[in-house]
């Protein structure tokens, strides 16, 4: 691996360190990150042109090879080198004073995943799809399954609804977010965890993460929602992301992948009532400073 990095870029690394499908490793104030690139070439080339606006930014930087690509063929598989600051760690002032798309980023089409009812419908319908094929394998998946779709059908009438009733403000643009949270890895500010969407998503997904590490606390929630300070569309976007249960979702998905057992899902399964009120809980905080859209499950 040694020649090979020095060959594509010229980089002489004295220890280079294997974790889980990629390298990292450390020259002068940067760590690296080789990944695989497990994406479309289509993807990249619109990664790469968001990723201009991002080098004062805390995200990695994609460095090309030196055949100017960004993809390099390595021991025959793709891969996309990283360079981000050493030792920095995760800022939750991203979360307050994200990154604005603007211009020819807001074109990036596969990047963009702004519009969650569409999304949304097509990861229920193919569930919905998935029902009779898991009802004898995965039996626990089968009986919890219509639970958690009803849940989504609330959050994509919700964000619909907020779509059609609350009115945008000035900084309601579309910012640099992440598909998902994870502070226990590098991919908050790995590029390949980059989508274009409203700032709720990021948001949204830490305090799912919150949730399901258990790490949260109710002066926290407070602390952090008023520091938010959205507007009420974007509170309504918040609210219907958490009522997207991909937290579910996530480990559904393995399990039918078959990379996690079925009794994974238990963890999942045991916290929907403990859920529902940390759900209410940020409800009702959100009503206190910004009007919102009803829920009249949650208004009980």
């Amino acid at each position: 691996m040694k020649n090979t990095l020095f060959y594509y870029y010229h980089l002489n690394p004295e220890k280079i360190i294997k974790k889980d499908n990629y390298y990292y490793f450390e020259i002068d104030n940067y760590t690296y990150y080789l990944c695989l690139a497990n994406k479309p070439i289509e993807y990249i080339n619109e990664l790469l042109v968001l990723n201009k606006s991002l080098i004062n930014s805390n995200f990695m930087i994609i460095m090309l090879n030196i055949n100017k690509q960004a993809i390099s063929l390595i021991n025959n598989y793709y891969y996309i080198l990283f360079r981000g600051i050493k030792g920095h760690n995760f800022d939750i002032k991203d979360f307050y004073y994200p990154i604005y798309c603007y211009g020819e980023n807001l074109n990036l089409k596969l990047l963009n995943h702004s519009n969650w009812g569409n999304l949304w419908s097509s990861k229920i319908d193919y569930f919905e799809y998935q029902k009779e094929y898991i009802k004898v394998k995965y039996k626990i998946l089968y009986q919890t399954l219509d639970y958690f779709i009803g849940l989504s059908e609330n959050a994509i009438s919700y964000f619909y609804a907020t779509n059609t009733y609350l009115n945008k403000e000035y900084n309601d643009n579309l910012v640099v977010a992440r598909r998902r949270i994870d502070l226990e890895d590098q991919s908050f500010y790995n590029p390949l965890n980059i989508v274009i969407d409203n700032k709720a998503r990021d948001s949204s997904e830490f305090l799912k993460y919150l949730f399901i590490k258990d790490t949260y606390t109710y002066d926290f929630l407070d602390e952090f929602l008023t520091n938010l300070n959205y507007s009420s569309y974007q509170y309504g976007l918040l609210i219907s992301r958490l009522l997207f249960p991909s937290h579910y979702f996530d480990i559904y998905e393995k399990i039918i992948n078959g990379t996690i057992k079925e009794k994974e899902i238990v963890k999942i399964l045991n916290k929907t009532e403990e859920y529902e009120r940390f759900l209410k809980y940020i409800y009702d905080f959100i009503n206190t400073k910004k009007p919102i859209l009803k829920i009249d499950w949650l208004d009980s």
